[in-house]
């Protein structure tokens, strides 16, 4: 979820105020990521709703924001304010579909994720057969294979073992993401000292 990349440098860099400031947020993000993590893992089906109705209506914004930047910004050739428009349309309709019917979202975040998966797990077998002479191309390739068996289950799953699936996953991965930071916060409680 989040990536960051520090070097001692950067982090002497940081003045002691802004130090503090950022390990507080850490700390606070942190939380609230193992928090809603646990309640993805603890409550997956009302997790499952509340992540399918938040998609969709992050789509609908999305579409209402393409028909205001169509009618803000006149100067387009027809052709591209057509295009803006069908997407604004297909965004608008996919997000209330999300909202309307959340058990059909989550199917259709299950099959995006599932086709992610296979073509993460392609390109990382790919990458390791072409760098095999390197060290790592054997785990390269053995996660790729991971990621397409993990495609191949994912995208075989019903509905309801999806939904159940996609909120798990999210939550395990909201968890990792918290311990990441608490563990980027203590590298910076002794970067500082």
């Amino acid at each position: 979820m989040f990536m960051f990349m520090f070097s001692h440098y950067t982090l002497n860099a940081f003045s002691p105020r802004i130090f503090l400031r950022y390990k507080r947020h850490a700390g606070m993000m942190a939380a609230l990521l193992f928090i809603c993590g646990a309640c993805c893992l603890a409550w997956p089906l009302v997790a499952g709703w509340y992540l399918a109705v938040v998609t969709g209506m992050l789509l609908m914004i999305c579409g209402f924001y393409s028909l205001y930047s169509l009618i803000v910004f006149r100067q387009q050739h027809w052709k591209s304010r057509l295009v803006a428009l069908i997407f604004a349309i297909a965004w608008i309709v996919l997000g209330l579909s999300f909202v309307v019917n959340p058990l059909n979202g989550m199917s259709s975040l299950a099959i995006l994720f599932g086709f992610l998966f296979v073509l993460g797990g392609i390109s990382r077998i790919v990458s390791g057969c072409q760098t095999r002479k390197q060290s790592g191309a054997g785990w390269n390739i053995f996660i790729g294979l991971l990621d397409l068996l993990i495609a191949c289950l994912w995208l075989a799953m019903n509905p309801q073992q999806s939904w159940l699936f996609i909120t798990a996953f999210i939550g395990v991965e909201m968890i990792f993401s918290a311990i990441g930071l608490l563990v980027l916060r203590n590298k910076m409680k002794h970067a500082q000292a």
